[in-house]
């Protein structure tokens, strides 16, 4: 309603203007200049009764957000908004530091895996260093050497099958 009365002052504020640019125009002095103060006057009443309809909006709109947001259902929503979100950041969690732990587990795993698998090796490796000795007056020196060799290097590689084959090898000998 405030704008359509709004709207009205500025036509009729336009209707007067235009009076006054006619009268002017035809020559008449002084009734122009009481005309235009007349247009002015409707013109900014029009434009402060436009700019305090808006403002006023703006203060009732303010108004009913602020309650809004404020009020009791606006609260508890956020607050069952923050529980869901804190689960989930919960879940999260709980799921990283299960994949570190995993992590660390498999890396105790495999390094616990490649020392007993040195300490076999190894163990290995003397056994075959022993059945050597025990058939060192019966092979010829160099096949000797070369046995002994070919097990420090298969020891050092850490290859496990060419250790086995060696000693069958040597198993070869005694019998």
């Amino acid at each position: 309603m405030t704008i359509r009365i709004a709207l009205l002052l500025l036509f009729f504020a336009l209707a007067v203007l235009s009076l006054a640019e006619a009268l002017l125009w035809v020559g008449v002095a002084t009734i122009p200049e009481l005309l235009i103060q007349l247009g002015l006057g409707l013109w900014f009443s029009a434009f402060g009764l436009l700019l305090m309809t808006a403002l006023l909006w703006f203060v009732n709109t303010l108004l009913q957000e602020s309650r809004a947001y404020f009020s009791a259902h606006q609260r508890g929503q956020r607050r069952v908004l923050f529980i869901q979100t804190k689960q989930q950041q919960l879940k999260q969690l709980f799921h990283f530091r299960a994949l570190r732990i995993n992590y660390f587990h498999e890396l105790k795993r495999q390094q616990l895996l490649k020392r007993n698998n040195r300490k076999h090796l190894n163990a290995l490796s003397k056994a075959i260093d022993q059945d050597l000795q025990a058939l060192k007056t019966s092979l010829p020196t160099a096949t000797f050497k070369q046995l002994q060799q070919e097990n420090r290097r298969y020891r050092k590689q850490q290859n496990s099958a060419a250790l086995l084959q060696l000693q069958q090898k040597i198993t070869t000998f005694t019998s």
